[in-house]
């Protein structure tokens, strides 16, 4: 409130400034104005075309998957009380001023435990992904699932609605097999933003590189 306060101030005082500014001394006397100079038209420079921001890269794999996020997202790993070891890891990014997140994961199945990127292997996957996410949340509520592949590397990808601590949320599962590691995106944002969620998830699948 504080700061509000400061701020409205400023413009007040500021807005007080210009009104003096037009408004002069009249005690003063007046100076003759100069005779106008001659009007001479200069060529309009080409308004230069405004350059994309760049986002905030993303590794996993030890760079052979990439991505980027929008600008405004943050790595918040070393902030989050998250523990990696040699089994997972584990990657958080937040954007505060659109209250979306996006979380990676990398984890090493049990041993023995054999993988494939196969659609029924990543159906079977997601399948249990959401088993996992209907234990913790409420009102699970799924809206597309598809697969889609990027190079060569297929992935399965699953949009949902959801509850989470009260709050209603748009999710975006994505979910691949690469290296004998079960790599996972789980994208987040407000549900009262579901253009902006596409608009995140879109910018992500575009973005990224499988090496």
């Amino acid at each position: 409130m504080l700061t509000t306060c400061v701020k409205f101030a400023t413009v007040v005082w500021l807005a007080g400034a210009l009104v003096a500014c037009d408004n002069p001394d009249s005690k003063k006397p007046e100076i003759p104005k100069p005779e106008p100079k001659p009007i001479v038209t200069q060529p309009v420079a080409p308004v230069a075309e405004s350059v994309p921001q760049a986002g905030l890269p993303v590794s996993l794999q030890q760079g052979r998957i990439t991505f980027e996020l929008p600008p405004g997202f943050s790595d918040q790993t070393k902030y989050s009380g998250i523990i990696n070891d040699s089994k997972s890891t584990i990657q958080l990014f937040l954007d505060s001023k659109s209250r979306q997140r996006t979380v990676s994961s990398e984890v090493i199945p049990p041993e023995g435990m054999k993988l494939s990127s196969s659609d029924a292997m990543l159906k079977e996957l997601m399948q249990s992904m959401i088993t996992e996410l209907a234990d913790r949340y409420q009102n699970i509520k799924k809206t597309r699932e598809e697969s889609f592949s990027v190079g060569k590397q297929r992935f399965r990808r699953l949009d949902s609605e959801q509850n989470v601590s009260g709050q209603q949320v748009v999710s975006t599962i994505v979910v691949t097999v690469f290296n004998q590691r079960v790599v996972t995106l789980q994208i987040l944002s407000p549900a009262k933003t579901p253009q902006a969620h596409q608009a995140l998830v879109q910018r992500i699948i575009e973005t990224m590189v499988v090496k």
